[in-house]
Formats: C-alpha cells, sequence, structure tokens
C-alpha cells in the first residue's frame, strides 16, 4: 500500500529500497499504515454519466425526429446533462463517494453528505446484500453508529439489519477490494485504534 514505507535492505550494488511487504494480508497492522482511500474506480464513475449521456441522446432524438416531441425532447436532454454533470462534479471535484481512513476514524463522504466517525463509535464492520456469500462484489459494508438522520438509520437498519451503508462499489487505490476484503479491512482498522486506546 502506498503508505508503507519502503525499507533500505543491502545487496550486492549496495543498498537499494525494497518492495512493499506484499506477502502480508492486508489486515495485518504491518499494511495499514497511517491514511488509506476507498473510491469509485474510473469505469465505475463513468456509468451513471454515460446513462445520462444516453437519456439526452435520446431527448435530442425526440427533438429532431419525425414526428418531433419537443417539450420531452428538452427535458429529458435537461435532466441528462443536469444529473450527469452534478454527478462529474461531486465525483471528480468534491470526492464524493470515498471513504478516507485514518488512525482515529473515517470519513465517509457520501454524494448528498459528508460525515466523520470515529473508530470508537462504530461497530464492528459486515456484509449484506444479494450474493454476499457467492459473489462479495454484489454485496456492501454495514455497520453501526448513532450518526445521521434518526428516519435514514431505521430504513437502513429495516433494509439491513443494520444502522449505516458504506457507499456501493467502491475499492482501494490500487484497484483492489470486495465487500469481504473492505469489511475485514475496517475491522482491522477499527480494532487497532481500539487497542491503542485500551493502552492509553
Amino acid at each position: 500500500m502506498r503508505n508503507n514505507p519502503e525499507t533500505a535492505r543491502p545487496s550486492g550494488d549496495g543498498l537499494r529500497a525494497s518492495k512493499p511487504r506484499s506477502d502480508k494480508p492486508r489486515t495485518h497492522p504491518s499494511r495499514l499504515g497511517d491514511s488509506d482511500t476507498l473510491k469509485l474506480p474510473g469505469w465505475r464513475r463513468g456509468v451513471f454519466p454515460f446513462a445520462c449521456a444516453v437519456v439526452a441522446a435520446t431527448g435530442g432524438a425526440l427533438v429532431v425526429g419525425d414526428e418531433p416531441r419537443p417539450e420531452t425532447g428538452w427535458a429529458m436532454i435537461a435532466i441528462g446533462f443536469i444529473a450527469g454533470g452534478l454527478f462529474l462534479a461531486a465525483t471528480n471535484l468534491l470526492n464524493r463517494l470515498q471513504v478516507r481512513l485514518d488512525r482515529d476514524g473515517m470519513t465517509v463522504a457520501r454524494l448528498w453528505s459528508v460525515r466523520r466517525y470515529r473508530w470508537d463509535e462504530v461497530s464492528e464492520f459486515s456484509m449484506a446484500g444479494r450474493g454476499t456469500g457467492r459473489n462479495p462484489k454484489l454485496a456492501y459494508v454495514v455497520f453501526d453508529a448513532d450518526r445521521g438522520f434518526a428516519v435514514m438509520r431505521a430504513l437502513n437498519r429495516f433494509l439491513t439489519g443494520h444502522s449505516q451503508i458504506l457507499p456501493v462499489g467502491l475499492v482501494f487505490e490500487d484497484g483492489s477490494g470486495d465487500a469481504i476484503i473492505i469489511a475485514d479491512v475496517l475491522n482491522a482498522w477499527r480494532e487497532r485504534a481500539l487497542k491503542h486506546t485500551r493502552r492509553a
């Protein structure tokens, strides 16, 4: 991971930097580092804008078609451009749909909100959703924390059994990660912080 400092070791040509210790599991304390980020991969960031472009193109066809329907067509063009533009601005300029980790907690940036959680105020992380057993890429990560609107917490708990849901489809910066791995890594970050607190 990018946060692990490279270590020097002797070789026949003198000292050289060794490769990061990828032989350790991602949950190993030596691989957690001081910070990390979960984000949408590039192709996933492009899915929604592409769908919006299709809507806008369909609207354009309605405007200039053999049987024009300009009211519907222009409405679809406006919806496609506005929705796609807002999504691109949110994900690329405002860094939404990300989870940023550090030793004190995590910052969850959803499309509509950015919320900070300390490690000592969240429960263990687990999976919910379709395919949790056979295909974890169809699942998502859930946990409990007394944050956010009570209505949303109640709705999340009704749907998943937990009050909080992380944004779906996130991966680590190297492109790896599914719901199983992400939940395990977040639990490792949380456990490390709680152990440090207990020692203090």
